[in-house]
């Protein structure tokens, strides 16, 4: 069984070079990128049954047993294809490739109607969720029950497949939280196909989706406010040493194993050029802290790595404006009030004592 600190590397950080209507041209997503997530066992049959697919159809006389014999598999599989009416199998990539078509979903453009509301979704993913790693589920976590809702809501506008196949579980091991799963194939293999983290991000290599790099400022905003609702922390609003008031600690954090550090700071590097391309500049350095970090019962050691966002005053609002962190709502209501006093302060006015209500 091999271990899963043995993925292979990835290429370094990809630069963002936009490609005007290009996103809109190619499908992000083709049938063969949703089996392509299967075994090799699944996309071996899946081609045998396109071929015994265009045999039958130029032979129609054949049977299924001389059709395996020129197909050279097994001639209990070519009986089932061969079968018509609700008995005939498919293979399983096709099944969930054919519900995603039904559904509008393939092939899958840049320019979808729910297309920002999908990279919304796939973003946070990468920080509180992600594919289960025998693809048995995608799940979305979360401490605010809202936010669980928001999720299933858009999950069920977008894949009318989803419907009858979610599941919120209530619990925590840190706290309460609310977990909510997907169990619907063809909803799981989407996710999967578009760049979805699969398996544990802690101790697998996790990469940006390729296409983002290259779609629309709306597209990558959309993606990085689901990522950002995860993994940002609220900035505050100190005083320095000399007494003067500004805003710090504003990052962006990961817990990752030690072994694949190299890995984890293309993938750092990556999510800098990305916020970079909507207008979020950082401080340029991964700060690493050993101290935060935690020894794991497989045997491994993680630790945190960091990037800082700029924190002067401008590039904070900009931010405010830019992101509404829509499935961390509690963070976006914190994140409101310290700008709020920021601003009140700034500008010589006096705080009002329910400046900004909780709600």
């Amino acid at each position: 069984m091999a271990l899963p600190y043995l993925a292979p590397a990835p290429n370094p950080a990809p630069e963002y070079n936009p490609l005007k209507e290009a996103s809109v041209m190619v499908p992000l997503i083709t049938e063969q990128d949703i089996i392509s997530t299967y075994s090799a066992k699944e996309q071996f049959s899946c081609r045998k049954y396109s071929e015994y697919q265009k045999l039958i159809a130029e032979n129609p006389s054949f049977g299924y047993k001389r059709a395996a014999k020129i197909l050279g598999v097994k001639p209990g599989k070519t009986r089932w294809w061969h079968t018509k009416g609700e008995k005939r199998a498919v293979p399983l990539p096709l099944k969930a490739a054919q519900k995603l078509k039904d559904a509008g979903l393939l092939p899958f453009y840049e320019n979808h109607k729910d297309a920002e509301i999908i990279f919304n979704m796939l973003g946070v993913l990468f920080g509180d969720g992600g594919v289960d790693a025998l693809y048995n589920g995608v799940a979305f976590i979360s401490s605010d029950k809202n936010d669980i809702d928001l999720w299933e809501s858009d999950l069920r506008r977008a894949f009318p497949s989803a419907n009858g196949k979610i599941d919120i579980i209530e619990g925590g091991e840190y706290g309460h939280s609310y977990n909510i799963r997907c169990y619907d194939r063809s909803v799981i293999r989407f996710f999967a196909a578009l760049g979805a983290p699969v398996g544990d991000k802690v101790s697998n290599c996790v990469l940006l989706p390729k296409w983002i790099f290259n779609s629309s400022d709306n597209s990558r905003a959309a993606f990085l406010d689901g990522y950002l609702a995860a993994e940002v922390s609220v900035v505050r609003w100190r005083a320095d040493s000399l007494g003067n008031f500004r805003f710090t600690d504003f990052a962006v954090g990961i817990s990752k194993i030690e072994f694949l550090e190299n890995e984890h700071r293309i993938f750092m590097k990556s999510l800098e050029a990305l916020l970079k391309s909507v207008g979020i500049q950082t401080t340029g350095n991964i700060h690493k802290n050993s101290g935060a970090g935690t020894h794991r019962k497989d045997g491994a050691f993680s630790a945190s790595y960091r990037i800082f966002i700029r924190t002067t005053f401008h590039r904070v609002l900009f931010f405010n404006e830019k992101f509404q962190l829509r499935y961390a709502s509690w963070k976006k209501r914190k994140m409101v009030k310290v700008i709020q006093k920021a601003v009140y302060e700034k500008n010589g006015q006096q705080i009002p004592e329910n400046y900004l209500p909780e709600s």
